[in-house]
């Protein structure tokens, strides 16, 4: 694969010099299947798994017969990650950009369906530690590009790194099935594309049984591309003019440092309130109200002992026998400040806020910024992320809007503002604005929480005042 320098160089490392050398599809086979076995991939599965509310708790059995076997589930890890999500990217974001021809150029590039990818991808890379997305141009029925980007989830993407520290990208490995048809039987088709600086060339495999997993060996598809180009596709190609940048067109971005999923954090606690709630709530249904102590039973077996409870009142003994009851006693409390401890220790190592605690909403300003300062910090550093991956998606924009004709920006720079205010106490809020003495009407105005338009407000003191 001529020019294809990230291949020869897993080559090089894969094969012993002096045994055969794999070919690329083998090679590619063979990295996707190590990507595969590694424990990143089993953690980014498992943390879809918890968000979509299937935890370890799935695994109860009860061996006892005729005995209630629940599996309650709490949807916590949807909801811590929902809220980091919501929190950074919830509000609209201001794009300010270093000149008003390039600003009002990305106002276009920024709208509606690309704000809500954005939310996506910060969502993506809480839940499962890293997002990835390729940016590309797409043509409307008009004809009109547009620029856009695809959420490639990350357990279908084989990054190859540069550098030690996992900063620089040389390649990309995106592989996925597409189902096929042979006569009545349904297939599925492993493919891959692998990206580099160069554009894309694309792999296929033969087609095996759904559910089926082994090694895999692929081979180039030929149908795209030309020999030419070594089956090489361009990145993008707009009039008939191929566009070959200086990066690979894949962009990330990391939930944190380790790229690890926000459930791993948290996983054993979550499963234990899952648990817990489960084998109490069995308790509950199973539990009688009385358990009976039988001396001297005259009867035959415990059915008819419940047969004639049941009808006449009355139970047959012998001898010295008779029926004594017991009450069961079953300590609750104990297990709701069990959970409630659980509950707390969820929050404060997830870095986020129950907004379910009664006493939020008549905390006073400072204890509101107090509980939501980890969940404040922990998005900043997100949104520092997400500036990172958009610097890095800047080229591909840039591309298309020289492209489109909107002008060169190469030179320009531009940023992302988030929308990020923590709950505040509007009494608080009021009274301080009451009391500060020496600031301008117009100053106290434009920080009070009920006021929305200054000007109107103007007219309206002095219309009192007049009055």
């Amino acid at each position: 694969m001529a020019g294809f320098s990230e291949m020869e160089r897993i080559n090089r490392m894969l094969c012993d010099p002096a045994a055969r050398t794999m070919s690329d599809g083998e090679i590619l086979g063979e990295e996707i299947r190590e990507f595969k076995a590694g424990e990143g991939y089993r953690l980014m599965l498992e943390a879809e798994r918890y968000y979509r509310n299937r935890s370890a708790v799935q695994d109860k059995v009860n061996p006892v017969r005729n005995r209630s076997n629940t599996r309650i589930e709490h949807p916590i890890v949807k909801k811590l990650v929902d809220q980091k999500a919501d929190y950074l990217m919830a509000r609209p974001f201001a794009v300010k950009a270093s000149c008003p021809e390039y600003a009002a150029a990305l106002a276009d590039v920024f709208d509606a369906r690309m704000r809500r990818k954005l939310k996506a991808i910060v969502k993506t890379a809480v839940k499962q530690g890293v997002a990835w997305a390729q940016p590309y141009i797409k043509t409307g029925a008009a004809g009109r590009a547009a620029f856009d980007v695809m959420l490639v989830p990350p357990v279908e993407l084989v990054p190859i790194w540069s550098d030690a520290e996992r900063s620089e990208l040389s390649g990309g490995i995106r592989f996925f099935d597409e189902v096929v048809y042979a006569g009545n039987v349904r297939l599925r088709r492993p493919r891959a594309e692998v990206w580099t600086r160069r554009g894309v060339q694309r792999y296929f495999a033969p087609p095996v049984n759904l559910g089926v997993s082994s090694g895999v060996a692929y081979s180039l598809d030929t149908a795209f591309g030309c020999a030419d180009d070594d089956y090489t596709e361009p990145w993008v190609a707009i009039g008939g003019k191929a566009f070959v940048t200086d990066e690979v067109p894949l962009c990330w971005m990391r939930g944190n440092d380790e790229e690890l999923p926000l459930h791993y954090f948290i996983k054993e606690l979550v499963d234990d309130i899952n648990w817990q709630t489960s084998v109490t709530a069995d308790m509950l249904r199973d539990i009688a109200q009385f358990i009976f102590v039988l001396k001297d039973y005259g009867g035959q077996d415990l059915a008819e002992f419940l047969r004639d409870l049941q009808n006449h009142r009355a139970v047959k003994v012998s001898g010295t026998g008779g029926v004594e009851k017991l009450q069961a006693q079953l300590d609750i409390d104990a297990v709701m400040q069990f959970l409630k401890k659980n509950r707390a220790d969820v929050i404060y190592y997830a870095n986020s806020v129950d907004t379910g605690d009664a006493d939020l909403g008549n905390a006073s300003g400072q204890s509101i910024n107090f509980r939501y300062m980890d969940l404040d910090s922990s998005c900043v550093a997100l949104a520092g992320e997400m500036q990172e991956m958009l610097r890095r998606m800047k080229l591909f924009i840039d591309i298309y809007l020289q492209a489109a004709g909107k002008g060169d920006f190469s030179r320009e720079t531009f940023e992302v503002v988030f929308n990020m205010d923590m709950p505040v106490n509007e009494g608080d809020v009021i009274d301080n604005v009451a009391k500060w003495d020496g600031i301008s009407l117009r100053t106290r105005l434009e920080n009070h929480p009920w006021v929305t338009d200054v000007e109107e407000e103007m007219r309206r003191l002095e219309g009192e005042g007049a009055e």
